[in-house]
């Protein structure tokens, strides 16, 4: 009975259009001819595409697709060529649309599922569940990528802030070694890498990560997360007057309103009395472990804010945001990424803010 339905669908919609395709030519020398048969094809290419986009086809169907129109494109060029005055758009469109008829209901029949009950309308609605099996499964895949195409940055890219958000810390160094290695360095990229060392290391930098916070102090005069590892490591092993220092350049970089404002003037007043007395004091505030926790998110929030991210990663800002911040600056934070997303990751971050309370 499906099959009957589409079939009498489908030459209902041949005949509307035939139908149309019948009326008088435009005047117009645009309205047929070479240009409106390259449109045509043009348009079922990117038909494939969108496809191919949607899932409704992989990448080797796609290809084959395409392959197929390329050969009924080139019999085409070949049957008309050397025709007088060859042969009008309006003839090409009558003469492809039964093939595109017969292709269309080829490819349902080879990779469609009418057998499939409906789906309700609610169910559509809701958003898909990426499950700790989903996002390992995609790990393994783009590892296995890896494997194949070392080079590739765009995959090192990807691998680097899951296995930070996994805590695989030596993973995530080997990861943002290969991108400074394929790419000139960049101040966030170094700090990157250095992050990693430190949280792999129970938060003490060795050789390698203070010289590459000292690089990105060095390469961006701004950057702001690197300054704060930085100052928080020297804090934390006596090089009080460097670290006194640091801080100070530090807040000369705010405006009065950032949430870790708070944080540096405590480093400072920390790095200050280790000045004074030649140690920190059981009393005095050492926040060098709110320092580079400070700083991770800072770096995270200005990255979303600045080239945007996925829902996984907003997702991470929001719930850093409560428990350093509250709720409020959460808040802010889940707005900005709602703001910043569309489509089901949109939906993702919407499901995380009313888990968190944070929205109705």
């Amino acid at each position: 009975m499906f099959w009957i339905f589409a079939i009498l669908l489908v030459l209902a919609c041949l005949g509307v259009l035939a139908f149309g395709l019948r009326g008088p030519a435009r005047p117009s020398a645009g309205a047929d001819g070479p240009d409106a048969e390259r449109a045509f094809f043009r348009h079922q290419l990117e038909g494939i595409d969108r496809d191919m986009e949607a899932g409704r086809l992989s990448s080797e169907e796609a290809t084959a697709a395409k392959a197929e129109l390329a050969r009924e494109v080139m019999l085409h060029e070949k049957e008309t060529a050397g025709k007088k005055g060859g042969m009008s758009g309006r003839t090409v469109m009558l003469a492809i649309l039964p093939v595109a008829a017969v292709v269309s209901l080829g490819l349902y029949a080879w990779i469609g599922r009418a057998d499939l009950p409906g789906l309700p309308l609610a169910g559509r609605e809701q958003p898909a569940q990426i499950s700790v099996s989903d996002i390992e499964a995609a790990v393994a895949t783009v590892e296995a990528q890896m494997e194949q195409t070392p080079d590739d940055v765009r995959g090192w890219l990807v691998l680097a802030p899951i296995y930070m958000e996994q805590g695989r810390f030596a993973e995530a160094a080997n990861a943002w070694r290969r991108v400074l290695s394929l790419e000139p360095p960049t101040a966030d990229r170094e700090t990157n890498l250095a992050e990693a060392l430190i949280l792999g290391s129970d938060g003490v930098a060795d050789d390698e990560a203070m010289t590459l916070l000292r690089s990105a102090v060095e390469a961006d005069p701004i950057h702001v997360r690197s300054r704060f590892y930085l100052a928080g490591q020297l804090t934390q092993t006596g090089q009080y007057e460097e670290a006194v220092a640091l801080w100070d350049e530090l807040l000369g970089l705010a405006t009065g309103d950032e949430a870790w404002v708070d944080t540096a003037r405590s480093g400072l007043v920390a790095a200050q009395a280790g000045l004074e007395s030649g140690t920190l004091g059981d009393s005095e505030p050492d926040a060098t472990m709110d320092v580079m926790i400070r700083g991770m998110v800072d770096g995270l929030a200005a990255r979303l804010y600045d080239e945007g991210g996925s829902a996984t990663e907003w997702i991470q800002l929001v719930r850093s945001r409560i428990e350093l911040d509250g709720a409020d600056a959460a808040r802010a934070d889940l707005e900005r990424g709602l703001a910043a997303l569309s489509g089901q990751e949109r939906l993702a971050l919407e499901d995380f803010g009313r888990e968190a309370g944070l929205m109705e």
